[in-house]
Parts: C-alpha cells; sequence; structure tokens
C-alpha cells in the first residue's frame, strides 16, 4: 500500500504544473512516456543481459498493457480536454475506483460486493472534494464524457491486466521481475502515444523555453516514470478493493498540495477532512472480511 501512497502524492504534485506548462497536450503526452521508456531502458537491458531475454510471449503482453494503461488513457484524456473544462475532466475521472472492481469482476466472472461497495464510497469521497455548486453536469459534451470515460478504462484494464500477468501462480512470473520488465510498458505506451503526436503536433508547437522543458523532464522522470511504477508494483500488494479505494487518493493529496505554498489556494478545510474520513471508510471496507477465508491471488 505504500508505494501506492507514494504515487498518488507524486502525481497530486504534479498537476499544478500541468495546467501552467502551456505545452501542446499530444507533445507532452508522448515526451512524458519517451523519457519514462529511457529511464527504464538501462534496467530492461542489463536484465536481460543477466538473465536471457525475455519470452517474446510476456514482452509483448507487457507492451499491450503499457499501450492500454499509459499509452492510450493519456490520448485519450488530454483529447478530453479540448471538449471539457478542467474541472469536468477532473470530476469524471473519479469513477475509476468502480471500474476497476467491474473490470475485474468480468475477468474472474465474480463480484466480490464488499470491494464493490468500498469502491462506491471512494466515488463518494472524491465528489465531496470536487463537486461545484455551480456544475450542471447534465449539460456535458457527450464526446468529452465518452473520452474521459475511455481513459479511465484504459486506465482501469491496465491495472486488473498487469495484476493477472504477475499474480497468477500459472504465469511462472515473481514479483521481482516487476523492476526489470517494466521498460517493456513504456515501449509500449510510446508506440501509442508517440505516432498519435507526430500526427497532431506542429512544428511550433515544439518551440519550447527552458521552463517547459524543465517541466517535461520532471514530469516524464518522476510522475510518470517513478509513479506509474511506484503504482504497477503497488497494485500487486493489495486486494482489488484496495487498489480500487486508492484510485481516488490522489483527490485529497491534490487538495493538500493546493493549500501549501507556493499554491495557497483557498478551499474548506471541512470538505478535506470529510472526503479524507470517507476514503479512509472505504478503505476499512475493502478489507473487511465477515467470514474469514482463504484469499486467492487476486482477491
Amino acid at each position: 500500500m505504500l508505494f501506492l501512497i507514494l504515487a498518488s502524492f507524486l502525481w497530486s504534485v504534479s498537476f499544478a504544473l500541468i495546467k501552467s506548462s502551456g505545452i501542446h497536450p499530444d507533445l507532452l503526452s508522448a515526451a512524458r512516456l519517451g523519457l519514462a521508456a529511457l529511464l527504464f531502458l538501462p534496467v530492461l537491458a542489463r536484465g536481460q543481459g543477466r538473465s536471457g531475454l525475455r519470452p517474446p510471449r510476456m514482452a509483448v503482453k507487457l507492451a499491450i498493457v503499457g499501450a492500454i494503461q499509459f499509452g492510450l488513457m493519456y490520448v485519450l484524456v488530454m483529447r478530453s480536454y479540448a471538449h471539457l473544462a478542467g474541472f469536468e475532466v477532473a470530476l469524471l475521472t473519479v469513477t475509476t475506483p468502480v471500474l476497476v472492481v467491474l473490470i475485474e469482476g468480468a475477468l474472474e466472472r465474480r463480484i466480490a460486493l464488499r470491494h464493490l461497495a468500498a469502491a462506491l464510497i471512494a466515488v463518494f469521497a472524491a465528489l465531496v472534494m470536487r463537486w461545484p455548486a455551480s456544475g450542471h453536469f447534465d449539460t456535458l459534451p457527450l464526446k468529452g464524457f465518452a473520452l474521459v470515460g475511455g481513459a479511465n478504462a484504459a486506465w482501469a484494464l491496465g491495472q486488473i491486466l498487469y495484476r493477472r500477468l504477475y499474480s497468477g501462480a500459472a504465469a511462472g512470473e515473481s514479483q521481482s521481475d516487476a523492476v526489470r520488465d517494466f521498460g517493456w510498458l513504456y515501449l509500449g505506451a510510446f508506440a501509442v502515444a508517440g505516432p498519435w503526436a507526430a500526427l497532431h503536433v506542429g512544428a511550433t508547437d515544439v518551440d519550447l523555453s527552458a521552463p517547459q522543458l524543465g517541466k517535461i523532464l520532471y514530469l516524464g522522470l518522476i510522475p510518470s516514470g517513478l509513479a506509474f511504477y511506484l503504482w504497477n508494483r503497488g497494485a500487486l500488494s493489495v486486494n482489488v478493493g484496495t487498489l480500487a479505494v486508492l484510485n481516488n487518493l490522489k483527490v485529497p493529496l491534490a487538495v493538500l498540495v493546493a493549500l501549501a505554498p507556493p499554491f495557497s489556494e483557498p478551499f474548506e478545510g471541512g470538505r478535506l477532512l470529510g472526503s479524507a474520513a470517507v476514503l479512509a471508510l472505504a478503505l476499512v471496507v475493502s478489507n473487511w472480511r465477515s467470514v474469514p477465508h482463504a484469499a486467492s491471488p487476486r482477491t
């Protein structure tokens, strides 16, 4: 769980940087994923040399997961900003916990009711923080709604597929292989985001200032590179209900960052405390077992 919390904190710090970057969203997506791939390529190459080449089947599976979870997710969510206000995009992402549980349930052909309940509570916890008093969400553009929904589904599906690659005994993989192989996910992600950016980014968009280049470097190596690894690695060590709930942990953490200098944005402290309390309740529910029984590797 510690890895998931650390990843959430790193993402919460990055929100303000993305909002103020002024960088073309497709260029930012491709650059972040490219830098993240470069960060893990030495580890990938060294691991292949020490342990022998990764079987092509596993490498392809990892690349596909990365293409979905990171590449497709970035492309879709960045496109949604052309149709929705920033707070609308943020609000629509809070449904991810439910998608995590439903996707896991569909693949396992069963849904743990406590996990679904925890996911619904986590959605409510995020809404406590994000729901604006003047919001009119019945008039949201359908295209923007669909793009964010697709991004949420891609992110949720990627997490579940990654867990299944390493959690099943039949896979013959250990969690210690995760860091060595993580570069495959970024290669798959860049294979999606790179060509997309090449098609949509103009020559004037790549004329960046030194501060913008610094932001790309930070966002690519830390929130995309380190945080994505921490998140997926942490996803291997918790049950699916806890994973679902912690998908919304970044919400109160982002508000905490916004309250601190140099941002110092005004916000109702009661809503922050209320959201944190509801999120804590969701974690309790996700780990509650009314009848003790042997846990499966992916519960």
